[in-house]
């Protein structure tokens, strides 16, 4: 049964054969969205999965030390074993309200495509498998992962990996948005924030600029701006937030500055952040400030090539389901599988849109059970053994 579903003809036809599926992931869908979950505090939401598991008769599903959702389908044979992953976690503060609206094309929700559309499908997978009525073989476990974003730097993935004691054959992250998303390798990334903080010294040993954290950080900028970067390999310094001030006629005494360094090469990540780092000192000791430059959230650079057989199959399914491949890069959890030699892609389930602060996020309901069969294609094919390297 399992064989024959990758047949001609049988994987198009998916989307239509999961529709009895698609009042109850959206079900899912809501409730999870309703569920606050910044970095840290993905507890409520790790006990939602752990239910859902728990409904699905997977008997030794549990949270791990590092807070993870962990379910296990173990297979008829266990000579492989697939990992799902999504994680749990969002960028929303939890004071924020949590509404979900559910119209007749989309449903809107705060982070609702990052990521609780990847955790409701990642709930809804032993329910999928049974409604096909598939048994793999290999085992299958999924996993709801926590500490993900920012500051939580993969942490709970990590953790998993690190004491799971059988090995990973191959893996999936799944992604909310955008569908036809599929990342096979990991550029390399550095986050860092940049503070400034005015000494409280006599203004008599004051520089020129210590008076005001904006201007310094301005120094700061200016220096980092004339940083040399290559196209080959490709790298890039973006600077993405600033804050200071409170007022128009109040000079800050306290400035931060957030930026990503991107590289095929981490080697130049490494450079860039000692340039940075000397940077800073420098400045912080010239104007008589408490500067300091943390990097927070790295990614190392890496994957599988493009002529890999899992890369391939995938392709074949989103083909056969219509779906147009994006073969970008974007930080997901696939870093983390990658580093471990573990052949992995990111797909994403629906096309949406990610929201502004005036703005809410959407994800459209009709792509749904396409993305949703994207994912059983994948399954299928690493399970039968198609994907492996020969």
């Amino acid at each position: 049964m399992n064989a024959s579903l990758l047949e001609e003809g049988v994987l198009e036809s998916l989307p239509e054969t999961l529709l009895p599926l698609r009042e109850r992931l959206l079900a899912n869908l809501v409730m999870l969205s309703q569920i606050p979950a910044p970095s840290g505090e993905e507890a409520e939401r790790v006990r939602f999965l752990l239910d859902r598991f728990t409904e699905a008769h997977m008997s030794d599903a549990a949270a791990d030390e590092a807070g993870n959702a962990v379910g296990r389908l173990p297979g008829t044979t266990g000579e492989r074993t697939i990992l799902l992953v999504s994680h749990l976690d969002t960028i929303v503060s939890a004071l924020e309200p949590h509404e979900v609206r559910v119209e007749a094309d989309r449903v809107i929700a705060p982070a609702v495509g990052d990521n609780a559309l990847g955790a409701a499908i990642v709930s809804l997978v032993p329910a999928v498998l049974d409604h096909l009525g598939i048994r793999l073989q290999s085992d299958l476990f999924l996993v709801g992962s926590t500490r993900s974003l920012e500051r939580g730097n993969h942490a709970g993935i990590r953790f998993f990996l690190d004491h799971l004691p059988q090995p990973v054959h191959a893996g999936i992250c799944v992604e909310g948005i955008q569908l036809g998303r599929l990342n096979f390798f990991s550029i390399g990334t550095a986050r860092a924030d940049i503070t400034c903080s005015v000494r409280d010294t006599s203004e008599a040993s004051r520089s020129y600029g210590s008076e005001n954290a904006l201007v310094v950080l301005n120094h700061i900028i200016n220096r980092i701006l004339a940083i040399s970067t290559p196209s080959r390999p490709y790298t890039l310094i973006r600077m993405g937030k600033l804050r200071a001030g409170v007022a128009y006629d109040v000079e800050p005494d306290q400035a931060e500055l957030g930026l990503e360094i991107i590289s095929h090469s981490d080697e130049m990540i490494e450079r860039i952040c000692g340039q940075i780092d000397d940077i800073v000192a420098e400045m912080s000791a010239r104007h008589t400030v408490d500067a300091a430059f943390d990097v927070f959230f790295s990614t190392k650079a890496g994957g599988i090539p493009f002529s890999h057989p899992l890369v391939k199959c995938v392709l074949d399914v989103m083909a056969r389901l219509g779906i147009e491949p994006d073969q970008g890069h974007s930080p997901s959890e696939l870093s983390e599988l990658i580093a471990r030699d573990i052949p992995a892609v990111t797909l994403g389930m629906t096309r949406g849109k990610r929201g502004s602060k005036h703005e809410p996020d959407y994800v459209l309901i009709g792509p749904l059970l396409t993305g949703v069969a994207q994912l059983v294609g994948t399954i299928l094919a690493i399970d039968s053994g198609v994907c492996d390297e020969s």
